[in-house]
Formats: C-alpha cells, structure tokens, sequence
C-alpha cells in the first residue's frame, strides 16, 4: 500500500495546487492544467483505489481492524476523486459563444448539484445580446466559486442559481439554505476574496448577504438595470420538477 499511495500523495499535493492558478490562469492554461492533472494524479488515484480494494478482497475473514482501516482509506481516496473531477470540470468550463453565460453557470450548478445531491433551482433571464468574451468568462468563475463554496462549506440542501444578463447590465445570484457565512472556513473566505478580485476586474461590485430564514446569497451585479424591453430567452425551471 505504501509503494501505491507514495508517489500519488506527492503528485496531489502538488495538484491541489490548482486552486490558486484556477484564479490566474487563462483559459488555454486552464486546459492545459486540466488535462495534466487528468492525465496524471487521478488516474494514479483511481489505481490507488483499485489497490485497496484488491487488499480487501485478499485480507483474512479475521483482520477485522485492517479492514476497517482500509477501508477508511479507500472512502477517502473516493472523495478525493471526486473532488478533483469536479474541479476538473470547473477548470474545462468556458461559455460557447452560441449558447451564452446563463447556459454555462446552469450546466456547472447541475453537475454539482447532482454529485453533492443539493437540488438546484435556475432562473434563466438572458437577452440575445452578448457581454465581452472576458466579462463573460469572469462572471462564469465567480458563479462557479459561489457554487463551490456552497456545494463545500454551507451543509444547504437547496441552491437557487438566477442570471440576469442584458448588455451592459448583467446579475449573477447563488443562494443556498446552508448554515450561513458566520463560521466560514479559511478556503471559504479565501474563495469570497477570488469572487471579490474578479468582479473588480469588470467593474462589478460583490454582494454578500445573509437569506432569510438560513443560508447566503452571493450576488455580483455589472451595471445599471436596464428597461426591460430587450428581446429574451427566459426559463424557470427548477431542477426535476
């Protein structure tokens, strides 16, 4: 088991490393970045788990308390692959430029939703108009890291995701149902700066805010409302209803 997890651990260790060039890379870095870590350290992991449960399969009907252990270990080991699919998918994530930046953030929230097992409610409001390319690819890393750090530190059951998009204005909102922001971990606020850096970056400002009755609403907003007389696209719809 050593000689297995030995070279995977200090591959991961350098992986994890991710999270912060996440914030700084360009898309052409992002991809490059996930198809090393694809390529390598999950793939190593994904033998890894293979290994223990090998060692389970062969342990004696009395090694009860290796048993365990292992697997302890291989639970750990799932969680882990887990965690770096998803970020996998954040970092291949882009906004086609044919289907628009409230496709993109509904396409992140389901996948998410579907692996945390939060039922996630959209609010689609985008006109035909479009914002810059690098506008839209911010907005589409600050919903991703709202969604994020609630998918990992609020313990919510819910997430409401609405986008409000007519050019200039645009209103990104990620609620959630979840403990709120008072015991927030470091990595959380950590992410709360990233989404504060970038909305700054695009002239938007960051709104945080408590939900009533539980939970938090993250928004960033670019720009004025405008009159809503614009062509749309709308949809409400929330996720298996």
């Amino acid at each position: 088991m050593t000689a297995l997890t030995g070279p995977a651990a200090l591959r991961l260790e350098a992986a994890l490393l991710f999270d912060e060039v996440r914030s700084l890379a360009t898309n052409e870095e992002r991809q490059r970045l996930a198809r090393e870590i694809h390529d390598g350290v999950a793939q190593e992991l994904v033998m890894v788990g293979y290994g223990i449960d090998n060692a389970l399969a062969t342990l004696p009907e009395d090694a009860k308390e290796t048993s365990e252990e292992l697997r302890s270990l291989r639970a750990e080991v799932t969680r882990v692959i887990t965690e770096l699919r998803l970020s996998l998918f954040e970092l291949r994530s882009e906004v086609d430029r044919h289907g628009g930046l409230a496709a993109a953030i509904a396409e992140y929230a389901r996948q998410v939703g579907a692996s945390a097992g939060l039922r996630v409610h959209y609010t689609l409001d985008e006109s035909t108009a479009r914002l810059p390319a690098a506008t839209e690819a911010e907005l589409l890393r600050i919903a991703q890291e709202a969604i994020t750090n609630a998918r990992k530190h609020a313990g919510a059951s819910n997430l409401w995701v609405s986008c409000a998009v007519d050019p200039p204005y645009a209103q990104i909102e990620v609620s959630d149902d979840g403990q709120g922001i008072a015991d927030q971990r470091p990595d959380g606020r950590y992410g709360l700066a990233i989404m504060a850096e970038r909305a700054e970056r695009i002239r938007g400002r960051l709104e945080i805010r408590p939900r009533n009755p539980s939970g938090t609403t993250v928004a960033v907003v670019l720009g004025t409302s405008p009159r809503r007389d614009s062509v749309r696209d709308s949809v409400t719809a929330p996720e298996g209803e």
